[in-house]
Formats: C-alpha cells, sequence, structure tokens
C-alpha cells in the first residue's frame, strides 16, 4: 500500500464516521505519522501550530479507533494499516478463491 492508498484508505473510513473527507491538516497528520515525523515537523508541512496539529491528530486518532474497533494513534498507525492492508488482501483473495475467481494481474477486478 502506498502513501496515495493509505490516505484514500484513511480519508474512507473518516468519511464514513463523519460524512467529511479529510482536510489538509489531517492528511498532513497522516502522511508525518506514516513517515514517523513529530509534531513540530508535521505541524510545520501542515502550515499550522503544533497545538492545532497535536489537537486535529487526537480527534482524527479517536475518529480512526472507533471505525477500526482498536486504538489507532500516531506511534502504531503505520503498523495497524499495513496489518489491516494484509487482513483485506487475504479476505479478497479468500472470496475470490471460494468463488473459482482468481487473478494475479494487479490491474484487473473482477
Amino acid at each position: 500500500m502506498d502513501v496515495e492508498e493509505i490516505l484514500k484508505f484513511a480519508d474512507n473510513l473518516v468519511f464514513a464516521k463523519t460524512k467529511k473527507h479529510l482536510d489538509n491538516v489531517q492528511e498532513a497528520i497522516l502522511l508525518g505519522a506514516w513517515q514517523g515525523q513529530k509534531y513540530p515537523k508535521i505541524a510545520e508541512e501542515a502550515h499550522c501550530s503544533e497545538g492545532h496539529a497535536r489537537d486535529v491528530a487526537s480527534e482524527l486518532w479517536k475518529i480512526l479507533s472507533d471505525v477500526l474497533g482498536e486504538a489507532v494513534n500516531k506511534s502504531n498507525f503505520k503498523s495497524t494499516f499495513k496489518r489491516l492492508q494484509f487482513s483485506i488482501i487475504s479476505s479478497k483473495f479468500e472470496n475470490n478463491f471460494a468463488h473459482n475467481n482468481i487473478n494475479l494481474c494487479r490491474d484487473i477486478v473482477n
């Protein structure tokens, strides 16, 4: 899963809970968390104060935690989403295998 896929996946999760898409600060928080950045650097990238970035992040982690049913925070975000990616891929493979619908080409969707 690349960063754009992570952002899209997170946007879908947030939208499912709030009916709002990620804003620029939320995207910067997710990108920064993915890259292991500290909040001062994330705030700089988002063009906001560190306090505002922390406040927005706190709400974002709560939303993601609620939707996923497990604690998500800056320090476990990357590992959580990598694990979810594996779960999603495994689930799709199992569903396709059960329906004899195996396709090893990445760009073709059945």
